[in-house]
């Protein structure tokens, strides 16, 4: 450990004109220390008062969350003070900070705030209200945090997303349309032929008897789902669109709440459609619901052409980083691999599940809703591969945006399976260049996005799950203006969900 300034070499007072004279002068009088990789830095259990600053290097901020999962929530690296929130309340510490590469580290007491109040007062003031302002940023972005999964959830969320409101006064101008008429008809029917579902599937049935309900019933929750391009055309450019489809969601509503996939995907728990529990049940793919209806029209969710994508894309992920990974595992170098809304990142473990050199594959995992992370710790990370996993929480919008800043090293794949669906061109591009920069030269960018197809109508009107559905010429152009320049377009097998790949030069 190197020894703090001492009285004689502070006889010269230099002056600083700005932010780095100051922090440079301010270092003379720390001491430094030398940490290795893994090497505990912070604890809750850190008594001292005490604030750091990186000089080099970098250290990961983590907390233990539940079933002992560690989360990390920071990677500081050089030019960063940490701690300084703790020494100035004394206060617990309520994180654990350990390095996590070769770090130095200046060491900031009492003693040695003391020493620079004494002997260069102006520097002391100056020092503090540069903490202060550092104080003051942090607090002011965390307060707009109080709720991050709910800022996630607005930040993606759409006018058309949100849930049904009650039920209103229809006005007499519609109620005496022709359009109003032939709807209110195709509606009747389909809300009979759902109450007549209901009734046959309570009758005791023999097995041969209620496979052949079962099917019955598939049949017209299929007419349901076929009629529905065709009653979106007719409403099209009415002015009423919004009551329409109320009264259609209201007559349907007492059935499809009943599956778990619909209840889910139109109540939104954790504020956003798309949670890391719906694309589980989904990859699990077996019907439950409120009863032997609920499991039937789950069944009926499960297996529509969207849920079949989803599935689809964890076998290509899957595929994708065994394909990128190999020739750079022949080399014997370290592999990194970021997943931003990583979810329940079943791709990564089924990746590795099958892969030969997992101790050479490094994952960084972030996702804004630490239950996903949990989850993933407890459920998915069950058996042995060898590869460094990290958890992170952190909300990737704001990450894209360039508003939380972490020192995250260049990694060779960085991929995303369900994120970019619900961004705007704005934000992709976005998302686009932060990922480039993120990049190791040769390294590779993964982005899903939904094409437009035929269940669009029954996720937008009935689940509420409301996508941007890009084309494959949609989704490559995104590319032309951004660091890549241009994207090659994959598929899963059911052709819905896109994935744009492009390579760093």
């Amino acid at each position: 450990m190197q020894e703090p300034k001492s009285m004689a070499d502070t006889e010269q007072i230099h002056p600083w004109s700005n932010t780095q004279e100051l922090i440079a002068e301010v270092l003379s009088f720390s001491p430094k220390k030398h940490f290795a990789p893994g090497d505990p830095v912070l604890s809750p259990e850190t008594k001292s008062e005490v604030f750091y600053y990186v000089e080099s290097g970098t250290v990961e901020v983590s907390y233990t969350g539940a079933r002992q999962t560690k989360i990390t929530v920071a990677l500081i690296g050089a030019g960063e003070f940490f701690g300084e929130i703790g020494f100035f309340d004394q206060g617990s510490r309520v994180r654990t900070i350990v390095a996590s590469e070769d770090a130095d580290i200046a060491i900031f007491t009492q003693e040695v705030m003391e020493t620079i109040r004494e002997q260069q007062p102006d520097l002391y003031i100056d020092f503090l209200l540069y903490l202060t302002r550092k104080i003051c940023t942090k607090f002011r972005r965390l307060s707009g945090e109080s709720s991050p999964i709910a800022a996630y959830a607005d930040s993606i969320a759409d006018r058309r997303s949100c849930k049904y409101t009650g039920a209103k006064p229809l006005p007499p101008s519609l109620l005496r349309s022709e359009l109003w008429q032939n709807v209110h008809e195709q509606v009747e029917r389909i809300s009979m032929e759902f109450f007549n579902m209901s009734l046959l599937i309570q009758e005791v049935a023999t097995d041969n008897e209620e496979e052949k309900i079962r099917m019955e019933c598939q049949e017209v929750l299929e007419r349901f789902a076929e009629s529905m391009p065709l009653l979106e055309r007719q409403v099209a450019g009415s002015g009423y669109e919004d009551i329409f489809w109320g009264y259609i969601f209201k007559e349907v509503y007492p059935y499809f709440m009943r599956s778990r996939h619909a209840e889910r995907s139109y109540h939104k728990p954790k504020g956003y459609a798309g949670d890391f529990l719906m694309i589980e049940h989904i990859y699990e793919n077996i019907p439950k619901g409120d009863g032997r209806i609920g499991e039937l029209v789950d069944a009926f969710c499960l297996n529509r052409p969207s849920s079949k994508a989803i599935r689809g894309r964890r076998r290509l992920l899957a595929d994708q980083l065994a394909r990128l990974t190999a020739p750079l595992a022949q080399q014997g170098n370290q592999i990194s691999i970021m997943n931003l809304a990583c979810g329940p990142n079943r791709e990564l473990f089924d990746f590795l599940s099958r892969c030969e050199y997992g101790s050479l594959i490094k994952a960084l995992c972030v996702d804004i809703d630490a239950e996903a992370l949990e989850y993933t710790n407890k459920n998915v990370d069950n058996f042995f591969h060898g590869a460094d996993i990290k958890l992170m929480e952190e909300n990737v919008i704001k990450w894209s945006l360039g508003r939380v800043k972490h020192r995250i090293e260049q990694q060779d794949i960085i991929y995303s399976a369900g994120l970019c669906d619900y961004l705007d061109d704005r934000l992709f591009k976005k998302l686009i260049t932060r990922c480039y920069h993120h990049l190791k030269p040769g390294g590779t960018l993964i982005l899903g996005n939904f094409d437009s197809h035929e269940d669009a109508v029954f996720m937008d009107r009935i689940l509420r799950w409301k996508l941007i559905y890009r084309s494959r010429d949609q989704l490559a152009a995104l590319f032309v203006d951004t660091p890549f320049g241009t994207a090659t377009i994959l598929s899963e097998e059911e052709q819905i969900n896109l994935f744009a790949l492009a390579v760093k030069k």
